[in-house]
C-alpha cells in the first residue's frame, strides 16, 4: 500500500477527530441528545486511526487493505463536514440559540447523526470481517500479559456481563473491564449492554460517562444529572433549562437526591487514575437497590483497586488468540 494512503488516511482522520473531540461537540451532542452516538464515533475513529498505524510494508500489496483505507479517508472527510455542519466545530462554549429549536429539526439532526454513526461502523467492521490488519493495535501484547499476571494470580471460568448487572445482590457493585489490547472491542461490549431495554428497565436512571482529563468533579456530575433528566424522559429544553441555574452544591443536592430513593447504572470509560476513581466512588452511595457501576480501564492496576475486596478476574471475550477482555467483579 501506498505510503501516501496511509498518509491521507491519517491525515482525514486526524481534522475529523479534532472536532469530534472539542469541549463544543460534547456540549451539543448532549443538548441534542445524541452524545453516546458521537462517542462512539469518536472511538471508532480513533480505533482506525490506530490501526493505520500498523500498516506495515509487508502488507504493502494487499489491495483489500488498500481499498478499505481509501473508505477511511472518504468517511472521515464526511465525519468531519458532518459535524461542521451540525455546529460542532465552535471552539465557544454554545449558546441555547446554537440548536435549533424546532424538534422537527432536532429530529433530523440526531437521525443524520445515527446514520452517520452506523455508516462509521460498518466500515470499522470491515477490518474485522475481512481481517485486513493482522497486528493489532497493542503496543507489546507481551507487556500487557505480564502486566496482568503481576497483578492477578488467578482467574476463573468466562463470565457473562449481563448476569454481573442483572444478579439479585441488593449491594452496589462496581465492576471493572480491562483488556489485554486496550480499548479494543470493550466500547462495543459495553454498548451491547446499554442499549439493552430488558437491562435498563432495572434501573431507575443510567448514564455513561466518558471521563475528561484532568478530571474535572462539577463537569462530570453536571453530565451525569443532565443524562439522569434526559433518560427520565424529561424534556430537552427543560432539562438544559435546570442544568443552566446550578451551581456545585446545586449538582451535588439535585444528584444525591435523585440516587438516595432509585436505582442507577452507570459506565464510567476511560479511567486512568486512582485517584480520580476515590473523587468518583465517594459521590455513588450504596443504597441497597441493586445499582450497578462498570468501570473501563487500560490499567490492570486500577482495575484491581477499583472493585471491591475479595474480587476475582474472569474471563469476558476473547477477540483473538492475543486479545482478551477481563472482568474484575466481587466474590
Amino acid at each position: 500500500m501506498e505510503a501516501t494512503g496511509v498518509s491521507l488516511g491519517k491525515a482525514a482522520l486526524g481534522g475529523a477527530l479534532g472536532y469530534a473531540t472539542s469541549k463544543a461537540a460534547e456540549e451539543i451532542a448532549l443538548q441534542l441528545g445524541v452524545e453516546r452516538d458521537v462517542n462512539f464515533i469518536r472511538d471508532e475513529l480513533q480505533m482506525m486511526q490506530s490501526f493505520l498505524m500498523t500498516a506495515d510494508e509487508e502488507q504493502s500489496q494487499n489491495k483489500v487493505l488498500t481499498t478499505w483505507v481509501k473508505q477511511i479517508g472518504v468517511l472521515a472527510y464526511k465525519v468531519e463536514d458532518s459535524l461542521m455542519d451540525f455546529g460542532l466545530h465552535s471552539e465557544k462554549r454554545p449558546f441555547l440559540g446554537c440548536i435549533p429549536r424546532n424538534p422537527g429539526d432536532r429530529r433530523r439532526i440526531a437521525k443524520e447523526v445515527k446514520e452517520l454513526r452506523a455508516e462509521v461502523e460498518d466500515v470499522s467492521n470491515r477490518n474485522l470481517r475481512y481481517r485486513l490488519i493482522k497486528e493489532s493495535s497493542c503496543s507489546n501484547p507481551t507487556a500487557a500479559e505480564e502486566q496482568f499476571a503481576t497483578f492477578v494470580h488467578e482467574k476463573s471460568s468466562v463470565v457473562d456481563l449481563h448476569q454481573l448487572i442483572n444478579s439479585n445482590d441488593v449491594n452496589l457493585r462496581v465492576i471493572a473491564m480491562w483488556g489485554t489490547c486496550g480499548d479494543i472491542g470493550k466500547t462495543s461490549a459495553i454498548q451491547e449492554i446499554y442499549d439493552d431495554p430488558k437491562v435498563l428497565k432495572r434501573f431507575g436512571f443510567h448514564a455513561w460517562i466518558r471521563l475528561m482529563h484532568p478530571f474535572n468533579p462539577q463537569e462530570f456530575l453536571r453530565s451525569l444529572v443532565r443524562q439522569f433528566y434526559e433518560n427520565s424522559h424529561d424534556e430537552v429544553g427543560n432539562v438544559l433549562a435546570k442544568m443552566e441555574k446550578m451551581d456545585q452544591s446545586d449538582l451535588v443536592h439535585v444528584f444525591n437526591a435523585l440516587l438516595c430513593s432509585n436505582s442507577y447504572l452507570v459506565i464510567i470509560n476511560d479511567l486512568s487514575t486512582i485517584e480520580e476513581w476515590h473523587c468518583i466512588k465517594k459521590y455513588f452511595p450504596d443504597n441497597k437497590k441493586q445499582s450497578r457501576i462498570i468501570v473501563s480501564t487500560q490499567q490492570v492496576e486500577i482495575a484491581c483497586l477499583c472493585t471491591e475486596k475479595p474480587y476475582q478476574v474472569s474471563e469476558f471475550k476473547q477477540l483473538s488468540c492475543d486479545q482478551t477482555i477481563y472482568l474484575f467483579h466481587k466474590c
